[in-house]
């Protein structure tokens, strides 16, 4: 088999989700899979990458993940995966893998791809640098249209909340086990790990997600445990990323001093708005003066007596 997955970038062998959730279960279970890093999405039938092309020139390319485990687990390689697992386990992971996917996913399909910050600076950058010109404006609209429509219009509080919340019952699953199911990983590892690595490495402007995962620690020692184990990094591709890390770290500083900037604008704004200037409050007295005077005279409340000098 070929596993064909979007390139690797900031200590990642892949910051596609759905690519990293692949690549990760197959390596958790050895499978003898040949990896291409490609940026060519349109060979796949959905458009979209990972896909997983067999061997047998009849059968069709794989893009559905559970698919693709149930691939893994007929190979007949020794380590098959989630073999070791009861059937009570097996209803867990389901219920969690849905659980997750409706709850931390949406975030992170947010993150990357509906905040104009985070997207302006990064997402539409690499994805645009990856791809030829003009397919690369036609990918980045379509996985913007199809990101948004998944969210379905839910508020950013709402899908911030979810995702937090999200995030605290996996560390609690977690606790101090190395995987969610005990010693071995299992699919449920590779999914979550797809979930969790980009938040935690690709460095983004708007960052409120990154802090919530960063303050549970049993889930950053997951991420780099996985990273370390099943994925690490040629020196060549070390390297390679090194030499982007100053342009990277350039363009973050940059739109979060703009991020800044804005905001104390706007602030400045609505400080002047609540406040009318000077110059308002002065002709509003005058006028409100002259008013009061007129009234009075028409009233007479004040009298104008006018005298007449008499010539001699």
């Amino acid at each position: 088999m070929e596993l064909h997955i979007w390139p690797s970038d900031f200590g990642l062998p892949t910051i596609d989700v759905s690519s990293l959730q692949f690549l990760a279960c197959s390596k958790m279970c050895a499978s003898p899979v040949r990896v291409v890093q490609s940026a060519r999405p349109w060979r796949s039938p959905n458009g979209e990458l990972p896909m997983v092309a067999q061997i047998d020139g009849n059968a069709k390319p794989v893009t559905d993940f559970e698919k693709f485990v149930d691939i893994l687990k007929k190979c007949g390689q020794d380590v098959v995966i989630d073999a070791d697992l009861t059937t009570i386990e097996r209803a867990q992971l389901d219920a969690f893998s849905c659980y997750l996917h409706h709850n931390l996913y949406p975030a992170v399909l947010h993150t990357f791809w509906a905040d104009e910050l985070n997207y302006n600076t990064v997402t539409q950058y690499w994805y645009a640098s990856h791809l030829h010109f003009p397919y690369n404006l036609y990918y980045l609209e379509k996985r913007k249209k199809k990101a948004l429509r998944m969210l379905g219009g839910k508020n950013d509080t709402e899908i911030l909340k979810d995702a937090f919340m999200a995030l605290n019952t996996l560390s609690t699953k977690l606790g101090d086990n190395k995987f969610f199911c005990g010693n071995k990983p299992t699919s449920l590892d590779a999914l979550v790990f797809g979930y969790l690595a980009p938040l935690l490495r690709v460095p983004l402007p708007n960052d409120r997600l990154q802090v919530q995962l960063s303050a549970c620690p049993n889930l950053v020692r997951f991420v780099e445990t996985v990273s370390s184990i099943y994925l690490p990094l040629s020196e060549e591709e070390l390297k390679r990323q090194q030499s982007n890390r100053k342009m990277w770290q350039s363009r973050i500083s940059k739109a979060k001093a703009d991020k800044e900037a804005a905001k104390t604008t706007e602030e400045t704004s609505e400080a002047m708005a609540d406040e009318p200037p000077m110059r308002d409050a002065i002709l509003f007295t005058i006028g409100a003066l002259a008013l009061s005077l007129v009234f009075a005279i028409h009233t007479g409340l004040i009298q104008v007596s006018v005298e007449e000098e008499i010539a001699e």
